[in-house]
C-alpha cells in the first residue's frame, strides 16, 4: 500500500515537472513573459495615472474651497470694522435707541467704600464656615462602630434650648 502511495507521488510530480519542462522549453516561452511583464508594467502605469489625476481634481477642488474660505473672512473682517467705527454706533444708539450723549454734569463715579480695619481673607472665613457645621455633626467613637450601634443625632442650637422652655 505504501508503495502504492509512493509511486502515485512520484508520478504526479513527474507530470508536474513536465508540464513546467514543456511550457519553459516552448519557442515562444521568452516572448511570451516579455509581452506578461510590459503588460504588467503597463497596466500599473496606468492605474497609477488615474489615481494621480484624482488627487489632482481633489487638491485643486481643496484650494479653490481654501481660497473662498479666505475671501469671506476677509469680507467678515471688513464688515466688523465698518460695524465697530465710533460714528456707526453713535448713529445706531442715536436713530434707533434714542440715546443722548451723556454730558459731564450727567455722568456719576461710584466710588466702593474701603474700610479701615483688615479684611478677613476668604479662606478663613471658609473655614470657620466649616467649623461651625462640624460642631453640630454626629461623633462616632471606635467603640460604637464596633458595635454597631446608631445613636440618634441630637442637635444643640441655642434657638432649640430656648424653644423648648
Amino acid at each position: 500500500m505504501r508503495a502504492r502511495t509512493l509511486r502515485k507521488f512520484k508520478e504526479t510530480v513527474e507530470i508536474r515537472s513536465l508540464l513546467q519542462k514543456r511550457i519553459q522549453s516552448h519557442k515562444y516561452f521568452p516572448a511570451i513573459m516579455i509581452f506578461v511583464v510590459i503588460l504588467l508594467t503597463a497596466c500599473i502605469h496606468v492605474w497609477q495615472r488615474v489615481v494621480v489625476i484624482g488627487l489632482v481634481k481633489d487638491v485643486s477642488a481643496l484650494q479653490k474651497e481654501s481660497h473662498r474660505y479666505v475671501d469671506e473672512v476677509h469680507k467678515v473682517h471688513s464688515e466688523i470694522a465698518s460695524l465697530s467705527m465710533a460714528a456707526r454706533i453713535e448713529s445706531y444708539a442715536a436713530d434707533s435707541l434714542g440715546l443722548q450723549r451723556a454730558t459731564p454734569d450727567r455722568i456719576y463715579t461710584l466710588v466702593p467704600k474701603v474700610s479701615d480695619g483688615a479684611t478677613a481673607d476668604q479662606f478663613a472665613t471658609m473655614l470657620s464656615s466649616i467649623r461651625r457645621v462640624a460642631d453640630y455633626l454626629p461623633v462616632l467613637n471606635q467603640a460604637q462602630a464596633e458595635t454597631q450601634e446608631l445613636q440618634p443625632i441630637k442637635f444643640e442650637s441655642s434657638s432649640c434650648a430656648e424653644e423648648e422652655q
